[in-house]
């Protein structure tokens, strides 16, 4: 069954943030509280002021579409949202190349560094990966 767009992890938390805009919220507290820049905030800001929540519904990270199906991203998004120790890494922390390995591992699919980040972003969970080593 298909989900609306405000369903997927990205566009909820745009959409959340740009309510919290709305209800005037500083941009300093929403990025603290939703684990975002303040710069992509004020981003929001602009776009909720030339079209609303629509605008922030309609963001793209760009690229074509994954080769992973909706079940494989959510279960992604999921694990991410856990520590990395869980799928067998001696690690606290989720890299880049945690994940790329993590969807090798568990897809057999090979993604880049930069797709995989665009890929995290999408699902709402870039704010997972650091600079966390190999």
């Amino acid at each position: 069954m298909a989900r609306s767009n405000d369903d997927l992890p990205t566009i909820a938390r745009r959409v959340a943030a740009g309510q919290k805009l709305l209800d005037g919220v500083p941009a300093a507290q929403i990025a603290s509280e939703m684990g975002m820049s303040k710069a992509t905030v004020e981003r929001y800001r602009r776009l909720l002021e030339q079209g609303g929540l629509d605008a922030l519904r309609s963001i793209s990270v760009g690229g074509r579409h994954s080769a992973l199906a909706a079940a494989d991203l959510n279960w992604l998004a999921e694990a991410l949202k856990g520590s990395p120790r869980e799928h067998g890494f001696d690690a606290d922390g989720w890299s880049n190349t945690r994940v790329r390995e993590l969807i090798r591992r568990q897809f057999g699919i090979s993604y880049s560094r930069v797709y995989v980040w665009q890929l995290a972003t999408r699902l709402g969970v870039s704010h997972r990966l650091g600079r966390h080593g190999p």
